[in-house]
């Protein structure tokens, strides 16, 4: 090199101890790396298992169901035979699916206001998200609250569309 280096170039290698220094004596440069074992989602042996929070369902072998003493099937919930179920649906108590207002949240954010059309787009994500864990509570609430984005979005979307025809035809003929 003649004179000093460019700004952006890399330190020098035979400079490099001047500006890290050695390691003391008797470390290691490698850390070892040691996990500590957690208790295991198996019982200790000699435990007797805990009973099952729903009845066990007996599901005969494939060669079993060929022979006349095959135990009834169960039919799975909401199975509809002809009379009234005395089940709960799949969904909960007898209550419905919250709606999560997917394709409503899309169309406003497109054509309405975009800011609070994808936070509503958010909210319906998370209403689809906490159906899929079986959170009824909260697809509820996040369902609410798209609900809300969504006609907000929409009434400001129909607000601006308005007051803007409005002012180019009182600025053209007036």
């Amino acid at each position: 090199f003649e004179g000093d280096p460019p700004p952006y170039s890399p330190p020098d290698p035979k400079s490099l101890h001047l500006l890290y220094p050695p390691f003391p004596g008797g470390f290691s440069q490698q850390v070892p790396v040691t996990y500590q074992p957690g208790p295991g989602p198996f019982q200790p042996q000699g435990t007797p298992p805990a009973p099952l929070p729903y009845p066990a369902v007996r599901i005969p072998h494939p060669d079993a169901l060929c022979t006349a003493a095959v135990l009834p099937l169960i039919p799975p919930p909401g199975f509809y035979n002809g009379q009234p179920s005395t089940r709960p649906s799949p969904a909960g108590h007898g209550q419905r699916l919250p709606k999560d207002y997917m394709v409503e949240s899309v169309l406003v954010t497109v054509f309405c206001c975009l800011l609070t059309g994808v936070v509503a787009l958010v909210y319906s994500h998370e209403t689809r998200a906490a159906l899929g864990r079986g959170d009824m509570v909260q697809a509820n609430v996040a369902s609410k609250k798209a609900q809300s984005l969504v006609l907000f979005s929409l009434l400001f979307g129909l607000f601006a569309s308005i007051s803007w025809v409005i002012y180019v035809l009182v600025a053209l003929y007036l």
